[in-house]
């Protein structure tokens, strides 16, 4: 039996939602951030949707989130030229920033030591985020000529990796400071993402979707769609990535050969943000007039608030 598509529609965002995270797996599931043009963000869970907390606090829209690997951390950047660190769990606010052009992103590392961020006047800055920690903020120096649209942390929190409205891909050594590798694009990179294997890098940009090793900086796949792209994400086991297109549609397709194995509708407006959760189970998509969608991987199974139709029937049947 074929199966189409029912999303998991979370309400609450009233306008565009520029950009989610997902945290990792942790004991009380895995969560969902939000960043969006209203300036307050959200959380949910990761799996149903299900609202958790809303951040007040920036004044202006809220560009870039990112969640530490538990959950237990939210950091936003955003218009009021403010990146802010929040407490997930009860979301109190723990500490400003110091004050930088628009901040347009913002990233943990793997142990929520450090924090990064990028911003419209190009620069990269990295903050430590250790109780004892007294170290001012780290600039780095030169590279991009335009703004910091993407940044994460690789090479085992060692190393940087950022995107520009430049069209450059920039790695960077977080010791030195200095610029190990760069990749220059034909047109500037729509998203950026480093898959659970923390090796492969997934890349966004025009009509194609680019998988490069963090570790060595070489070409690992190129697929040429036929659609212009919003993003694109890769399934945590390397099974199948999932493009956003500027058509309204989402694709799920096969990582090693790029065809298409399922396609659909996935909002009425432009999508701006589309992730993989941390098990592989679900995709989320966001779009400009603030709806948050969840997809499934595989489409039938039982899973979140999903359930198969001969699983319904049963439950029916119990109840007669």
């Amino acid at each position: 039996m074929s199966h189409q598509q029912l999303p998991i529609k979370c309400a609450g965002h009233s306008n565009a939602v520029f950009q989610l995270a997902y945290s990792q797996v942790c004991e009380s599931g895995y969560y969902l951030a939000s960043a969006c043009q209203s300036g307050e963000p959200m959380l949910r869970h990761g799996d149903t949707g299900d609202w958790v907390g809303t951040f007040k606090g920036h004044d202006g829209p809220v560009f870039g989130v990112d969640l530490n690997a538990n959950a237990t951390l939210l950091a936003t950047s955003g218009d009021d030229c403010t990146v802010r660190i929040w407490n997930a769990l009860d979301g109190v606010e723990i500490k400003i920033l110091d004050k930088m052009r628009v901040a347009r992103c913002v990233a943990f590392d793997s142990k929520a030591e450090y924090l990064v961020a990028g911003s419209q006047n190009c620069r990269l800055v990295l903050y430590s985020l250790q109780q004892s920690s007294t170290v001012a903020p780290t600039f780095y120096p030169g590279g991009h000529s335009h703004g910091v649209r993407n940044v994460l942390f690789c090479r085992d929190d060692r190393a940087l990796l950022s995107s520009s409205h430049d069209r450059t891909i920039r790695l960077w050594d977080r010791l030195s400071h200095q610029q190990v590798h760069h990749l220059a694009l034909p047109h500037h990179a729509k998203s950026l993402e480093l898959c659970a294997d923390r090796e492969t890098v997934t890349i966004a940009y025009s009509k194609k979707v680019l998988f490069i090793n963090a570790n060595t900086f070489e070409v690992l796949l190129l697929h040429h769609m036929v659609f212009h792209l919003k993003g694109a994400s890769l399934h945590p086991q390397k099974e199948s990535f999932v493009c956003a297109g500027s058509d309204h549609f989402v694709y799920k397709c096969d990582y090693k050969s790029g065809s298409i194995l399922e396609s659909f509708e996935a909002h009425c407006v432009n999508i701006r943000s589309i992730k993989y959760s941390p098990d592989g189970e679900v995709y989320a998509t966001s779009a400009n007039d603030g709806s948050i969608h969840l997809w499934q991987q595989n489409v039938g199974k039982n899973y979140g608030l999903w359930r198969s139709v001969e699983t319904r029937n049963e439950q029916l049947n119990d109840n007669v």
